[in-house]
């Protein structure tokens, strides 16, 4: 598998993304249609079809994105001995239109599946980075055999902290995403006592699990994420293969 051909996707329905993701609906579960396939991945930095995305996709094609995707993804595969699945490459949502974020990058990662979201102008280094990050997600979601439904607040942060730990690990500080020196380690330790340490097992289907990990409603921004790189960063004898295993709850420990 590895990167699919969405440049060519791209070339026939830009303007038509939901026709575009009706070609996904075999990759989800349940009874989903384009639609809401689109509406999903555009929560987490898919383009909107404009003149700026779309000049956003021609530089992407110009850079050969989806070529130096693939020779990364071939690389992190065989070092980590990680499950081939499927890339599938995107023009990030206009900036500004997103969040609070100035990221030149996005994904969404799943057990079976990956999706990257690269701005005009994206650094090599800045899609290893974004690389890193979510495939080291579908490592981890591939080897805890847990259902979904089951996912705690705690195993986000964490799936979240242990994926920028390994960013640190190969590419340095410089590489790290902006909301993880957000907060001073103090400040951090707060939150976990104030905001987290009580709700850190509400499930994910809990609607207080976003607010909380995303700092919503009056939270600091970006709480979970950080608070979560914050718990798994010091875990300085842990591989690699290692941070695809172990339980959330051990870093827990030292914290509480």
């Amino acid at each position: 598998m590895g990167v699919i051909s969405t440049n060519e996707w791209l070339k026939k329905d830009f303007d038509r993304p939901v026709q575009m993701m009706d070609r996904l609906k075999d990759k989800f579960n349940n009874n989903i249609n384009g639609d809401m396939i689109y509406r999903h991945l555009q929560k987490h930095g898919m383009y909107s079809p404009n003149q700026k995305t779309k000049n956003t996709w021609g530089n992407l094609t110009e850079n050969n994105v989806w070529e130096k995707t693939q020779s990364l993804f071939t690389s992190y595969k065989k070092l980590w001995e990680g499950p081939d699945v499927p890339i599938y490459i995107f023009p990030l949502m206009s900036s500004g239109m997103w969040k609070q974020s100035i990221e030149t990058k996005s994904g969404l990662a799943f057990k079976d599946k990956l999706f990257l979201f690269y701005d005009n102008g994206i650094a090599e280094k800045e899609m290893e980075a974004l690389l890193i990050h979510e495939y080291h997600h579908v490592c981890r979601l591939h080897q805890l055999k847990k259902e979904q439904k089951d996912y705690t607040l705690l195993d986000t942060m964490i799936m979240e902290g242990l994926a920028e730990r390994t960013v640190r690990k190969y590419l340095g500080m410089e590489y790290l995403a902006k909301w993880t020196k957000l907060y001073q380690e103090d400040k951090l330790r707060g939150f976990w006592s104030k905001h987290l340490k009580a709700k850190h097992t509400i499930k994910r289907t809990d609607p207080l699990h976003d607010v909380l990990l995303l700092g919503k409603k009056g939270y600091p921004y970006m709480l979970g994420y950080c608070t979560g790189y914050y718990l798994a960063k010091n875990a300085e004898k842990l591989s690699v293969k290692k941070s695809f295993i172990i339980q959330s709850e051990k870093f827990l420990t030292e914290k509480n």
